[in-house]
């Protein structure tokens, strides 16, 4: 029996990175970790430059100076990243 032929579609796996799903589960789980982390951090996401993947992705920071001083005293963005599922 013959093995079947595939064929890479050159853009496929970008378009994968970037397809709504994909988005949704990583600005879910960003919005997630920055409501647990508390007041002054916020998110935002991305999509990174295609060398070659282009991968989706988010970042949470301390906005406020009170949130940078909080998560330099408290390790927050460490401690919440490993709670949040």
């Amino acid at each position: 029996m013959t093995q079947p032929r595939m064929q890479w579609k050159p853009n496929a796996l970008y378009d994968v990175r970037r397809s709504g799903p994909v988005v949704a589960a990583v600005d879910g789980l960003a919005s997630r970790i920055a409501a647990a982390a508390g007041d002054g951090f916020e998110w935002s996401s991305m999509q990174g430059q295609r060398r070659p993947q282009g991968r989706w992705r988010a970042i949470v920071y301390a906005k406020t100076y009170a949130a940078r001083r909080k998560n330099a005293n408290e390790n927050t963005l460490v401690r919440v990243l490993g709670s949040v599922r």
